[in-house]
């Protein structure tokens, strides 16, 4: 077998390469992920009908105003520096353009909007250090409660928090938080290339009318079964890595690569994991690597079955945009927490550092701990049914 296996990989491979759609399809999303990281710099802000600011000279501005504070505890010092700041802005229409908030108030628009997410309006303006962070655990609390935690379940979740240093050190990090908001969005991509260019591994050779000979070897149907495997998911891995350096390198040239040492909880306030911005885009990633096994491995069991193409297309698109428009109630948690363990739903940075956890033998495992054994065994079912499926295919004949 071994001297015969990689021969039948070279060859899936150049079938899987010489699809024209596959490289139509890869150059359309690698278009679509720089047009992604660069459409902030699109458009101008406009003021009574004229042009006050392009997109990108705001962008230039708030990123040298963050990177001026970055580093900085976010303590009662800064809180005060922007409270003096904002309350130095008139109270006028279009008081966000007046000389004031532009010299005293917008340095510190990074601030304002962490103070305002936790204390909301007028409390911004007043809040203390001690205030802010204890609305930040009342949000908590009560995020626990509307998803109807256990005392078990909570109790868990204060213990991790207890390890997040506070205060928080602010640090720009702008060009990571707008990574893990994509996430989503390369979650989908992911699916549909492998939609795309999967299914014809195996629905190609029926439609075709050559797996009959294709798979009249002596060696029988193992070998090759398991080369188009490997081929699937080392093509969707290593495609999903690109997608998302392609990614990643379009946004750092834009914001620049600095805030990977930043607190997590900068980015989603209600993580309550000690972890820093690069461990969390590092987990993103992990997660959508094991997701790509998953997909493949069903795309292929979807090709093998209807021995079509356009059918696994269709139903994983289906699925997706399923996924993408209906939530199902906290208040059912089985389900919920079944539906949220989808791929494109997981990945979202609010969903797999939020509050949700997966009872284990006693203990509890977080949503990034919980998926990949979740995913590696549904993959690795997929995978038998769908060799017994293939395997079942020659002996039935036509």
């Amino acid at each position: 077998m071994s001297n015969n296996f990689w021969p039948l990989v070279i060859y899936e491979y150049r079938k899987l390469f010489r699809r024209k759609i596959l490289w139509i399809t890869l150059g359309a999303m690698t278009a679509l992920c720089i047009f992604a990281a660069c459409s902030h710099l699109l458009g101008n802000a406009y003021v009574n009908g004229q042009v006050y600011e392009s997109h990108g000279e705001a962008l230039e501005k708030k990123i040298a105003f963050a990177k001026a504070l970055s580093g900085r505890a976010l303590d009662d010092m800064l809180l005060s520096e922007m409270q003096e700041g904002y309350a130095k802005v008139p109270n006028i229409p279009l008081a966000g353009v007046s000389r004031e908030y532009q010299t005293y108030a917008r340095p510190y628009e990074a601030i304002w909007q962490y103070a305002f997410l936790l204390a909301g309006d007028p409390a911004y303006k007043t809040i203390t250090e001690e205030e802010l962070y204890a609305a930040r655990s009342e949000k908590l609390e009560q995020g626990w409660t509307n998803e109807q935690l256990g005392s078990r379940e909570k109790e868990y979740l204060r213990a991790a928090e207890e390890k997040v240093e506070k205060p928080f050190v602010f640090t720009y990090c702008e060009g990571w938080g707008v990574l893990a908001n994509l996430m989503n969005m390369l979650c989908v991509l992911q699916l549909l290339l492998i939609a795309i260019c999967i299914p014809p591994v195996f629905s190609g050779e029926h439609s075709c009318r050559t797996d009959q000979l294709i798979q009249s070897t002596g060696l029988g149907k193992k070998p090759l079964y398991l080369a188009k495997l490997l081929v699937g998911i080392t093509f969707s891995a290593l495609s999903t890595l690109f997608l998302g350096m392609v990614l990643m390198g379009a946004l750092f040239c834009v914001y620049g690569t600095e805030g990977a040492d930043a607190a997590l909880q900068l980015l989603n306030f209600r993580c309550v994991w000690p972890l820093t911005v690069g461990e969390g885009i590092r987990i993103l990633f992990g997660l959508l690597l094991i997701t790509a096994l998953l997909r493949t491995v069903l795309a292929m069991l979807l090709s093998e079955c209807f021995r079509s193409s356009t059918v696994p297309l269709a139903l994983m698109s289906g699925f997706l945009l399923s996924a993408l428009l209906f939530r199902i109630p906290e208040e059912y948690r089985l389900l919920s927490g079944i539906w949220n363990t989808i791929p494109v739903n997981l990945v979202a940075v609010w969903e797999v550092f939020g509050s949700r956890l997966y009872p284990f033998f006693g203990t509890f495992l977080t949503p990034w701990q919980a998926a990949p054994v979740i995913y590696l065994l549904l993959g690795a079912g997929a995978a038998v049914l769908c060799f017994r499926r293939y395997k079942g295919f020659q002996a039935g004949g036509r």
